[in-house]
């Protein structure tokens, strides 16, 4: 799946809070009658006053990754897609046809959905973490275009792997984890699974055989599952971990960072193949034009806009933990 560390510092209750449990199941919210202003319409901050591209108003339908529950989902992007709307002259929709600008009922997909959906068309925008890239463009898929980062420094968002534990365990580095449990995100997953499957084994924590490998299924129950002490560490991303501080989630004085890796790319976002080049020039064009939410600067500190991506640049550390990966599933010869 995925840069300096992606530290979050949200106001108090400027977001809607959303349990671990609300963020893996993205739980529908109702339509909003089209008489009425979608919350996401109305905190719509930054929308262009006139559509920047003329022409026959084009559709995209639009998913997101089931990090946070819908309702949360479009409280934060919600004012990113008005605004490529309005600039793009673009109806972006949810797989039902049902238009984001009239409605909250944004798809939230698994991992593994998310990439059928990209791959066979369905879905032909979305944000994807970064360990689902090497197998979207292995797929055929374009590279991503866009990720958050600050426009004056040209500085992209990142964040790190970290393996951690309860500050009360007796755990103070990875070494002393040999014989325990780690709790990994899901397989797909970048800094939940695949980093730790390449990276670990050089600190003496080879996986499934230094240590047992338990799947939470999410980042935040991983961290959830360490505070109330289920796992006796997990390999988590430091941004997702970051936002469950600053929401209150869990306690940072609670937990203990035993290890962090180099930095990797943040979520990006992809187009699929099959969307017309003119199509995807208003897009790109629109989204490097687009000026962040005062609710997205909160989530995302130092990141003001998007920025274009350099795939052999911006993702070269994602590749390294793919191709390592692969190599360590290929078949062994005799």
């Amino acid at each position: 799946m995925q840069s300096s560390t992606r530290l979050r510092a949200l106001a108090a209750g400027v977001l809607v809070a959303a349990t671990p449990a609300m963020a893996q199941t993205g739980a529908a919210v109702a339509q909003v009658p089209p008489a009425k202003a979608s919350p996401a319409r109305a905190a719509a901050t930054t929308l262009s006053p006139t559509p920047a591209f003329s022409g026959p108003r084009e559709k995209l339908v639009v998913a997101m990754p089931k990090t946070y529950a819908k309702s949360e989902t479009m409280l934060l992007w919600g004012d990113y897609f008005n605004h490529l709307a309005r600039c793009g002259n673009i109806d972006l929709q949810n797989a039902q046809g049902e238009s984001l600008e009239r409605s909250t009922n944004i798809d939230t997909l698994s991992e593994k959905d998310l990439i059928d959906g990209v791959a066979s068309g369905r879905v032909q925008l979305a944000q994807v973490n970064p360990g689902l890239v090497p197998q979207l463009v292995a797929l055929g898929q374009p590279a991503p275009f866009a990720v958050p980062g600050n426009k004056a420094s040209g500085q992209r968002n990142s964040y790190k792997l970290i393996l951690i534990a309860r500050v009360d365990s007796p755990f103070t580095k990875p070494q002393d984890l040999v014989g325990k449990k780690i709790a990994h995100t899901t397989p797909t997953s970048n800094s939940g699974n695949l980093a730790p499957r390449a990276l670990f084994p050089a600190l003496g924590l080879v996986p499934d055989q230094n240590y047992e490998v338990v799947f939470s299924n999410g980042h935040e129950r991983s961290v959830t599952g360490v505070m109330h002490g289920f796992y006796p560490a997990a390999a988590v991303a430091s941004d997702l971990y970051q936002r469950m501080v600053v929401k209150g989630d869990v306690k940072g004085s609670s937990i203990r960072t035993l290890w962090e890796s180099p930095p990797f790319m943040t979520e990006t976002w992809t187009m699929g193949k099959d969307v017309s080049p003119e199509l995807q020039n208003r897009v790109k064009k629109c989204s490097y034009s687009y000026a962040f939410s005062p609710k997205l600067r909160q989530l995302l500190p130092g990141n003001d806009t998007f920025l274009p991506i350099s795939f052999e640049r911006d993702f070269a550390t994602v590749m390294e933990v793919f191709n390592k990966t692969q190599k360590a599933q290929a078949p062994k010869p005799g």
